[in-house]
């Protein structure tokens, strides 16, 4: 009777995403870093800081344009992706094994989000938890590779560590956060609030500092330059409101959320709930989403291939949720309408807001024969190249070393034969100003990859 929990059947139903999607292949930030870096580690260990190619990526074929300056990101802790290492050096490069490493994590994160409700709004609460891993932007996380997975799993048991008093649990939880990736730190500022509240010095609060610090120093000494840093600042005070508003609009609005906004007023007017749970999850979602509405967040930005990187507000989104589930657990059914509604569905806020960026991948996948068929030469964006390019993607078996890539500057006097247009973060750019003839059109629901001729001159 004890696995008729919420906690173990929100594990259940965490790990069951990813089982589900263990055939998805891989896409962006894990397409060209994550993975490529992992497939490092597993052919050479951890002896590596930087490398200028991705050997075990195939060494021999071109390179798309995102590794022809070296893998970046290496000012990133580095405990993901070593551990990410491991697990394809014991499956194999394959994508299904980026997906068997994610399932741990699912099922650690949908344990810790139903106990994080229990000590938030009690036993009822817990039961609104199995809503979490469904929101699309969160389920969505789950079958991608990106270091924010790890982050995002191990915040519920930090944030119970803080809850629970428990100095070392969360020590170790938040500690690992921010060895894998360093917005780890922010976690300090809920253990802070607590101790505040609670008017009592803890030591578990400085761990995350400390192991920032640490691998400042180790990344400084063997590089000599500093760790990875923001995207961009604000340049005024009008740009950092505009970002800020464009946060809040995807945490608290975007998905139909807003309409779990009442439904915790009302929770909130019949009932007095816990100030202490309530006040350390408020302090985490306010530091999280002024965080990332200050920097390092691509929401405000106007780009033709505009990738929100919503992965990054996960956390607080999280917490935002936690805190409308622990006023009302029926704050879950409005959030439930939502992912029903928007799972598959592409999103203004780009592939990481739902599964349809996946489906995405899905369609260039389903393309592949279609592609392989035409006569050369073929144009293709530099994400759907490297997938035909690359097998450990899990898009061909077999790359297509002959394909040509396009992107938003390339001129359209080069290019002549065939283009091929995904739906999602490649636009044709120049490309359009070609009199394109659509031959054929490739769907995997919302998703789409479509072939063109291009005509004469």
């Amino acid at each position: 009777m004890r696995l008729l929990r919420p906690e173990p059947l929100c594990a259940l139903l965490a790990a069951m995403i990813v089982f589900a999607g263990l055939d998805v292949p891989i896409v962006e930030d894990g397409l060209f870093w994550w993975v490529p870096k992992a497939l490092l580690v597993a052919e050479r260990g951890t002896a590596f800081v930087l490398d200028t190619l991705p050997h075990a990526a195939r060494p021999e074929a071109p390179l798309p344009p995102q590794w022809q300056g070296g893998l970046p990101d290496y000012g990133h802790p580095p405990l993901w992706f070593w551990a990410l290492g491991l697990v394809i050096r014991v499956f194999g490069a394959h994508h299904s094994s980026v997906h068997v490493a994610a399932l741990p994590l699912a099922a650690l994160f949908g344990w810790g989000a139903a106990g994080l409700l229990r000590r938030a709004g009690g036993g009822t609460a817990a039961w609104a938890a199995l809503v979490l891993p469904l929101l699309p932007p969160v389920a969505a996380q789950l079958l991608r590779a990106d270091t924010d997975l790890p982050l995002l799993a191990l915040t519920p048991w930090a944030l119970i560590g803080v809850l629970d008093r428990r100095e070392g649990l969360f020590a170790v939880t938040a500690g690992l956060a921010t060895a894998c990736k360093e917005p780890g730190i922010l976690l300090a500022a809920p253990a802070l609030a607590a101790n505040l509240v609670d008017r009592r010095v803890g030591w578990g609060w400085a761990w995350p500092p400390m192991v920032l610090a640490a691998w400042a120093g180790i990344h400084h000494a063997e590089t000599g330059w500093a760790l990875a840093g923001s995207e961009r600042l604000p340049e005024t005070a009008g740009v950092w409101l505009r970002d800020m508003g464009s946060v809040l609009r995807i945490v608290m609005v975007e998905q139909l959320r807003w309409l779990a906004l009442p439904v915790a007023a009302w929770g909130l007017w019949r009932h007095r709930p816990q100030g202490r749970p309530l006040l350390i999850l408020g302090v985490h979602v306010a530091v999280q989403l002024g965080f990332f509405g200050t920097l390092n967040f691509l929401g405000g930005l106007d780009r033709l291939d505009a990738y929100t990187h919503v992965r990054y507000l996960l956390p607080g989104l999280v917490g935002w949720a936690a805190m409308l589930c622990a006023l009302s657990p029926l704050a879950a059914l409005p959030l439930t309408l939502g992912a029903a509604v928007f799972f598959f569905r592409p999103s203004a806020d780009g592939p990481e807001a739902s599964l349809y960026g996946l489906d995405v991948a899905l369609a260039v996948r389903e393309a592949a024969p279609h592609v392989a068929a035409m006569q050369r030469p073929v144009w293709v964006g530099t994400y759907a190249w490297t997938q035909y390019t690359r097998p450990f993607a899990g898009v061909v078996e077999l790359p297509m070393d002959d394909l040509r890539y396009y992107a938003l500057d390339t001129d359209p006097a080069d290019v002549h034969g065939w283009v091929v247009e995904a739906c999602e973060g490649e636009p044709l750019g120049r490309l359009q100003e070609l009199d394109l003839v659509l031959t054929e059109e490739v769907r995997v629901r919302h998703a789409w990859v479509r072939l063109y001729r291009v005509g004469p001159r």
